[in-house]
């Protein structure tokens, strides 16, 4: 792999050594529970049912202890043993670690582990339910085979704060890629040919913005619609895609990621979900969601991509003016997309098809998008 690549790729410590190197290196947790005896796995807990392996009563204070407290001590061990070599993201939702999982005989297996915070629910009851919800999803989606979906283990809990085990994607997510930081610092570790090739194949730098070359948009958009096909297939939307949800890995495969907020076709939302820069209009006026609402935020990905930020673009923009951009995004492309890009009329009618304010002039689906 060229250098250049390889660079974007680099993590900032692997954290494999430091635990292979460590005698007997299970890794325990001090929490508020009893440590006597191993505690036992409890079956998949139904909605607002307290685990029986708790103290009673649970409070939220007692949570969210417990949560901070695997954070500050990196480390899971229920039912299996795991340490977190480190951080790979964080959200309003939670954390995702990567977490090297201990098996017998010294077999150390990677994991990607997202740990969802208790903090944004009003009691221990609601904070369980939606790990229901969680739970049930990661049932569902766990047989979805599809090189373009990251792959959901299981769902388990550990004194009462749940996870999900994931597939460990050794790769960059979107928004990574359009980080003038991560270009810098790879421009150093590449001969000056490669630099050209570089930014010539890949990446447009013009006006202080960093942007992908069209055809490097037009495949990274394929394989998010090929995601997206078997997602909506097997009954379920996506409801936050955005930059940092699609990665890429090392072998230039394109992954969603994140289905914290995944809901089912044509469920009812009760509260507004997803990031609302890459909100559809329609979740924005709290219309429910589609397989369509999911297409206008790839739109909206596709959009960035090619013109450097995202569009709407600037601090503290409200919600009415949001919807009132996204509204006429579909009308203003040829303004907003630079000239060599607005020359293209076949990737323009792609993306103004994708990006139409009304859901039924969109495409039908995520496999007709794809046909283009």
């Amino acid at each position: 792999m060229p250098s250049f690549i390889t660079s974007l790729f680099s993590p900032t410590a692997t954290g494999r050594r430091t635990l292979m190197n460590k005698q007997k290196s299970t890794v325990f947790i001090s929490l508020e529970a009893n440590h006597n005896q191993r505690p036992k796995h409890p079956s998949a807990p139904q909605p607002t049912t307290i685990p029986s392996d708790l103290p009673q009563p649970m409070t939220m204070e007692t949570l969210c202890r417990n949560y901070q407290s695997i954070v500050r001590t990196l480390g899971i061990y229920y039912p299996v043993a795991y340490q977190f070599a480190r951080l790979l993201g964080k959200g309003q939702q939670g954390q995702v670690f990567l977490g090297l999982r201990q098996g017998a005989r010294g077999c150390i297996t990677e994991n990607a582990i997202k740990l969802y915070s208790p903090a944004l629910y009003a009691t221990p009851e609601d904070y369980w339910t939606d790990m229901g919800r969680i739970a049930a999803q990661v049932s569902r989606m766990q047989r979805i085979q599809c090189p373009n979906i990251v792959a959901r283990y299981s769902y388990q809990e550990t004194y009462g704060i749940g996870y999900v085990e994931m597939e460990a994607i050794d790769g960059v997510d979107l928004s990574r890629l359009l980080s003038r930081r991560y270009l810098e610092r790879a421009m150093p570790r590449c001969s000056q040919g490669e630099w050209v090739t570089f930014t010539q194949t890949v990446f447009r730098l013009e006006q202080n913005r960093m942007r992908l070359q069209p055809g490097v948009v037009v495949y990274l958009l394929r394989g998010i619609l090929r995601g997206l096909e078997r997602l909506h297939d097997m009954g379920f939307l996506h409801f936050d895609l955005k930059p940092g949800n699609v990665m890429v890995d090392r072998l230039g495969s394109v992954k969603l990621i994140d289905f914290g907020r995944a809901v089912m076709v044509n469920e009812r939302v009760s509260f507004l979900f997803g990031s609302p820069l890459y909100m559809a209009p329609e979740t924005h006026r709290r219309e429910g969601g589609s397989p369509q609402s999911d297409l206008f935020s790839v739109g909206l990905i596709a959009l960035q991509l090619l013109v450097g930020h995202p569009i709407p673009d600037g601090p503290d923009i409200s919600e009415a003016d949001l919807l009132k951009v996204k509204m006429g995004i579909a009308d203003q492309l040829e303004t907003i997309l630079p000239p060599y890009v607005s020359e293209n009329a076949d990737l323009v009618g792609i993306l103004r098809k994708l990006l139409a304010p009304n859901p039924a002039d969109r495409y039908a689906s995520a496999k007709d998008a794809n046909v283009g």
